[in-house]
């Protein structure tokens, strides 16, 4: 079963060092994929996997979103499966069911699979810095839902992705695979990460604007999700409390409402079985 994993980036000093390893680890170095997109800080250089080089342009989510599509096309010439994911996105298949993306693939025949979404939580005021050198799992403890991670990440034919990711033109159909947005997994490297984004140039003034916001907003957002309730819940795509909220979530498209920011209100435990896999 060939699997690839594919993503696109721009001056990603860390997290594309951690989307290298993860994926390598999951589907094999060989048979990953970085688009960089014009970066000149160095951090796509020295990565033991594919790298393809992009001229740089101003951000355009439309143009990129056509541009993933169409290379996710041609790899499916060639792979069984395509994992994409933003650079700071690892989808992880239920370790309790498979040992790693390729062993999904073998074992789920769904054309286009659906992630859970699931931020992970750095809770500063008692969580140290993450070291990088270690699993990220064993060292945050906390998640919190997130309708907007919730994306068509694994296909297995030619899929087009609206500008973000959050949808293709194949209905959710979600079962085993979860994805962990790292945004919020470390306080000091958000705060670094907005500081290069709020000074890269896009397409128009209304787009990405939460990757615009401002150091003080980025703090006290992370201290008030720091607040919320802390309950454990079943990992489960299929029923409970994870399920509940993937099924409101697919409503509210279904009806029109708005659901891209359609976020828990408690912070959920990492289960043990997670906290080695990513």
């Amino acid at each position: 079963m060939r699997v690839a994993a594919l993503t696109m980036s721009y001056n990603e000093p860390v997290w594309a060092q951690v989307w290298a390893r993860h994926y390598a680890g999951q589907v094999g170095a060989e048979n990953c994929f970085l688009m960089d997109h014009g970066s000149d800080d160095g951090s796509a250089d020295g990565l033991k996997i594919n790298v393809e080089r992009l001229a740089r342009s101003a951000l355009d989510e439309d143009v990129r979103a056509a541009q993933v599509s169409m290379r996710v096309a041609a790899l499916l010439k060639t792979y069984d499966a395509v994992v994409h994911t933003d650079v700071d996105e690892l989808v992880i298949a239920d370790p309790r069911r498979f040992s790693n993306l390729r062993s999904f693939a073998a074992n789920h025949s769904a054309e286009v699979v659906t992630a859970v979404g699931l931020d992970v939580q750095h809770l500063a005021a008692e969580e140290d810095a993450l070291d990088l050198g270690r699993p990220i799992g064993r060292q945050r403890g906390w998640v919190r839902f997130s309708a907007a991670m919730c994306k068509p990440v694994f296909v297995r034919r030619a899929v087009h992705w609206v500008p973000g990711f959050h949808l293709c033109d194949a209905a959710v159909q979600t079962g085993g695979l979860f994805l962990f947005h790292l945004r919020y997994a470390d306080l000091e490297l958000g705060l670094r990460r907005l500081e290069r984004t709020r000074s890269q140039a896009f397409a128009s003034a209304d787009i990405a604007l939460h990757q615009r916001v401002s150091g003080r907003n980025f703090e006290d957002m992370m201290a008030s999700i720091a607040q919320l309730p802390r309950v454990a819940v079943p990992f489960d795509t299929e029923a409970g409390a994870m399920a509940d909220w993937v099924s409101a979530v697919v409503r509210a498209q279904h009806d029109g409402s708005a659901w891209l920011s359609m976020s828990g209100d408690q912070l959920w435990s990492l289960p043990q079985s997670f906290t080695q896999a990513f």
